[in-house]
């Protein structure tokens, strides 16, 4: 038998511009996790939902899980006492006060966004099987982590693999770089390291247009180079999406994760 590649590479490339279109009208939104501090000094950590520009209402009965890990070790769930709240008129989630850790502090969380379908009427919160004849569906699954540097000297903590199914490790200290800097930063998929996604870099404040927002591609060894631009909030996203695993309730399972850290204002450019 004889392979026809140009219809072979249509085929790909059409499933790929298809998933492209999907993702971005049905889901392609984030959570993020970044934190505030009272003038007590008590720290508060927040759930923020959507992109820049276009924020949506966090759900908390969606974030099944939400831990607090300090020295790498010991873990607190942030869950109890979390409330909607409105920061800057954007709505959030935010927690109880965090307990005061001497070294970097992870923070992960898990949100299931569920089963979505397109209908006449736009995308619904439903599964294919309340909407047979739905040609576009998909299951959204979304995972978080923030770095927290409670102090100068602290430098253990960054790279800890927690599991998540979709995850941003970096390989060295991101508070140790500085603008200009190169970022070394590692996708894991089910505990593997995943090659060819794009690490998407912005400060989670910024507005930008799709076709503007830099895109790092990870290596064979699931590894992107990502350039650190200025000081202050960073935001790394990353999507994925596979066939699922359920094809009567979803074409396809759409996994997203962030990693968020705040690099100082003191920090110099290179």
């Amino acid at each position: 038998m004889q392979l026809n590649i140009r219809n072979g590479y249509f085929a790909v490339f059409s499933t790929l511009l298809y998933c492209c279109v999907l993702v971005t009208d049905a889901d392609s939104h984030d959570i993020w996790i970044t934190t505030k501090q009272d003038e007590a000094g008590t720290i508060y950590a927040i759930v923020h939902h959507g992109h820049p520009g276009d924020r949506k209402t966090p759900d908390p009965d969606k974030l099944f899980e939400f831990n607090m890990l300090a020295d790498g070790q010991s873990t607190r769930s942030l869950l109890p006492g979390i409330k909607s709240a409105s920061q800057g008129g954007i709505p959030v989630l935010i927690t109880e006060p965090m307990a005061k850790e001497s070294n970097i502090v992870l923070l992960a969380a898990r949100y299931d966004n569920g089963y979505w379908v397109k209908t006449q009427n736009g995308y619904r919160n439903t599964n294919k099987r309340q909407v047979p004849d739905s040609e576009e569906s998909l299951y959204s699954m979304k995972f978080a982590k923030a770095l927290i540097r409670t102090n100068e000297a602290a430098a253990d903590g960054y790279d800890t693999l927690i599991g998540h199914r979709l995850e941003l490790v970096p390989l060295s200290n991101p508070f140790g770089v500085k603008p200009g800097d190169v970022l070394k930063v590692r996708v894991h998929f089910d505990g593997k390291p995943l090659s060819g996604v794009g690490v998407e870099a912005g400060d989670g404040v910024t507005p930008m247009d799709e076709k503007d927002i830099p895109r790092y591609q990870t290596n064979e060894e699931g590894v992107a180079f990502v350039q650190i631009v200025k000081a202050g909030p960073q935001l790394l996203v990353v999507d994925y999406i596979l066939p699922s695993t359920h094809p009567d309730l979803a074409n396809h399972e759409l996994y997203n994760a962030t990693l968020s850290f705040v690099l100082p204002a003191s920090v110099q450019e290179k």
